[in-house]
């Protein structure tokens, strides 16, 4: 008895945080489809380039684009995680707030 009254009185605490949430997932979301363009054609960029330095055997800037390459791509990797946790907290919320 005495949980369901606490759940009533923190229910109406949840919603701004449900609001940022869901806000946050939509802010991702967008720049998750914006900037996987410009990401996608960066990585093949460097991968060419990278192609290009191995067989004229420029070593330093085979690494170096190598470095460059691996970060565009945990750039991509991140921002997935970043998705993936907000809308697990998200779920998480509103599964509190509905029950």
């Amino acid at each position: 008895m005495i949980r369901k009254i606490l759940k009533l009185f923190v229910k109406p605490f949840l919603i701004p945080f449900l609001l940022l949430v869901f806000i946050l997932r939509v802010l991702v979301k967008i720049g998750i489809e914006l900037s996987s363009i410009v990401l996608g054609g960066l990585i093949l960029l460097f991968f060419g380039c990278l192609i290009c330095t191995l067989v004229s055997q420029a070593w330093s800037s085979a690494f170096l684009l190598f470095l460059v390459e691996a970060c565009l791509i945990l750039v991509t990797a991140g921002t997935e995680i970043m998705d993936f946790a907000l809308e697990a907290a998200g779920d998480k919320l509103e599964s509190m707030f509905w029950r």
